[in-house]
């Protein structure tokens, strides 16, 4: 039997259990089986609360808590430390158990930053923090949606921080990173991947700035050395339609809102219903995890409004990729 996948609930007060409880009423066919890392109490009163019967979720729902119960008070769409440490705790264990070789992934609901920062300082969110368990504090965050791939240099940083990481060393990780990806992922043997620029018109031969020619060119430059078939630096405004056209199988992005806006604007309907897809994931690391690409959605959380389709893509892929 394959070891199990788990995923954690997410922030109490967000919308993580609406969407676990509803992803396991209609749970998707898997290879793996199913154990979600939180506390079955919350995952019991949010059920009632949206008012999803208990004989629909059929077989019940495996549910581990370990040493982390809640021990808070429920409060939907607040922010609250008790929420946060629980959160973080339950992703903590999820990976020690992955680690110890005892599940073959984690998959994650939304936390919120700003409440688990009230018990760890400096928590900047899953991607570094899993990186850090793993040993690595610069992880490679991509985002997937169907063949839609696009993996970034820098994620939760300013952007004039983001400017100074936009080193040849780290484009040139995130770029073997994402190639392997796309091989695993695509089963492409030759993966062409389209590298943006940081500046308008990727710089425009240095008149909007010089970091395509400092950093970016001598990148993509090592990549084509080790046999990686990267074309750029090219213009956001046009590696990213070429992608969406299939020029490229999967784009790099110099930062986090140049790769998450276009992403999200594909992917999500943000509207009454919520509809959202996509998946976030982290690349490189020995604990494979994937995510959902979206936050905890207080303002929705336990009405029964939140979507779990990106929840579910990123079981799925999860499932796809886990041995």
């Amino acid at each position: 039997m394959l070891k199990p996948l788990l995923i954690t609930i997410g922030d109490p007060n967000g919308i993580g259990p609406e969407i676990c409880l509803k992803l396991m009423a209609k749970p998707p066919k898997t290879k793996h089986p199913l154990v979600l890392i939180g506390d079955i109490n919350v995952l019991e009163e949010c059920r009632k609360k949206i008012k999803i019967s208990s004989t629909s979720i059929k077989g019940g729902v495996p549910v581990y808590s370990g040493s982390f119960p809640f021990k808070g008070k429920l409060q939907p769409g607040q922010v609250s430390k008790a929420a946060g440490a629980a959160s973080i705790a339950w992703v903590r264990q999820a990976v020690e158990i992955v680690q110890a070789g005892y599940a073959s992934a984690v998959v994650t609901a939304p936390l919120c930053k700003e409440a688990v920062e009230k018990t760890l300082p400096n928590f900047q969110g899953h991607t570094e923090f899993i990186g850090e368990m793993c040993g690595d504090k610069e992880p490679v965050l991509a985002l997937v949606h169907g063949d839609w791939v696009v993996a970034h240099v820098s994620t939760h940083v300013s952007l004039s921080d983001a400017i100074k990481r936009a080193k040849p060393e780290r484009i040139v990780k995130v770029g073997r990173l994402l190639n392997e990806f796309l091989k695993k992922h695509k089963g492409i043997k030759n993966p062409k991947i389209g590298v943006a620029g940081i500046n308008p018109h990727a710089g425009e031969g240095g008149l909007f700035g010089k970091e395509e020619m400092q950093s970016i060119m001598p990148a993509v430059k090592k990549l084509r050395s080790m046999k990686i078939n990267a074309t750029g630096p090219l213009p956001a405004d046009v590696v990213f339609p070429q992608l969406k056209s299939k020029v490229f199988d999967g784009v790099i992005a110099m930062y986090h809102d140049q790769g998450h806006v276009v992403t999200k604007t594909l992917a999500f309907d943000l509207g009454e219903e919520r509809k959202v897809a996509g998946v976030n994931t982290t690349l490189g690391l020995p604990v494979l995890r994937t995510s959902v690409d979206h936050g905890t959605g207080f303002d929705i959380a336990w009405q029964n409004k939140a979507d779990c389709a990106s929840l579910r893509d990123a079981l799925m892929l999860a499932d796809k990729l886990a041995v």
